[in-house]
């Protein structure tokens, strides 16, 4: 993990390194760094916690059998592992973008999926290794919450991850800026997505292939709508947008590993978890409209109404006690 401080740096000698001006672009490549060290670290912490609810459960006996023998548990546990496969390959295709610019040998393709692809795979997988952490904790019941378990340590450390080297929200606007760029990321993507997918039909994964597809097609559509509509509108649906190409990318690396292992070890796992994925919803993007159900929702006069209502329902009720 990276080390979070507050330091106070009084009459301390400082000398430029890179000039005075533009720190942030300056600090980009550290950034990428960073954010694929998080990503890293999520699929890592996922990868641990799972590997204890599968332990636990092999060994806790409940009714008369072990937690593994349950079928609504062990269809939890699947559930969590085919999210970290996806995590997994995400972060790991990030790494290898990474090493392929540092080491000179990056396309034009790479390089523009690579400032895309970064803080959408910390962003995406940084909320799996969150929800990861706390269901497996929850897996153990309130054995969960005793420190010996290594559960809630490993919950408090997954929080950190969607907050450091750049939140959600402003990890999702930073995608905004560089699908805004004119850049050509957009269609690096596409192009990422469909090569991964090329072999979804000897997988039979021709469906969940789809999913990955009409997902892209929807984000591509809603952004487009959403530029014309204005800032707001774009900044109100940013990490939707985000979110929905991470899971597009983690399923169809799914379905392109599955079909490997499929072809190469007879082995079924990936894609049953790319079915599994998608499943569990790939497309988060919602109207436009939406803008103005937030604004109501969270407005001043929206609160306090809020509150009014739930005061007077509460003297209403000790009302009718006595």
């Amino acid at each position: 993990m990276l080390p979070t401080a507050e330091l106070t740096l009084d009459g301390a000698l400082a000398i430029p390194v890179a000039g005075l001006d533009d720190g942030i672009k300056k600090m980009g490549p550290m950034l990428n760094v960073t954010r694929t060290w998080n990503a890293v670290c999520s699929v890592a912490g996922m990868r641990r916690a799972i590997a204890l609810s599968l332990d636990y459960a092999r060994k806790r006996v409940v009714f008369g059998a072990p937690l593994s023998e349950k079928a609504l548990h062990v269809d939890t546990l699947a559930g969590l592992q085919a999210e970290q496969m996806g995590a997994f390959l995400l972060a790991f295709r990030v790494v290898e973008l990474l090493g392929r610019e540092e080491a000179g040998v990056a396309d034009d393709h790479e390089v523009r999926l690579g400032r895309l692809l970064t803080p959408i795979a910390k962003l995406t997988t940084a909320r799996q290794a969150v929800a990861t952490a706390s269901e497996a904790l929850e897996s153990f019941g309130g054995a969960g919450y005793v420190e010996d378990t290594g559960l809630p340590r490993l919950l408090r450390d997954a929080q950190v991850l969607s907050i450091w080297e750049g939140t959600t929200n402003v990890l999702s606007l930073d995608v905004l800026r560089v699908l805004g760029q004119g850049s050509g990321a957009f269609q690096a993507f596409e192009s990422e997505i469909r090569h991964c997918l090329e072999k979804a039909e000897s997988a039979d994964a021709a469906r969940e292939a789809k999913v990955a597809l009409d997902a892209v097609a929807h984000a591509g559509r809603w952004l487009e709508a959403a530029l014309a509509e204005g800032r707001d509108a774009t900044e109100a649906g940013a990490r939707r947008l985000a979110l929905t190409l991470g899971r597009a990318m983690e399923l169809a690396r799914l379905v392109e590993h599955g079909a490997w292992l499929l072809e190469a070890k007879g082995d079924p796992r990936g894609i049953a978890a790319a079915r599994r994925v998608a499943r569990n919803g790939v497309d988060l993007i919602v109207d436009l409209h939406a803008l103005d159900e937030s604004r109501a929702l969270v407005g001043d006069g929206a609160l306090i109404r809020s509150g009014g209502d739930a005061h007077g329902m509460h003297i209403a009720h000790v009302e009718r006690r006595r």
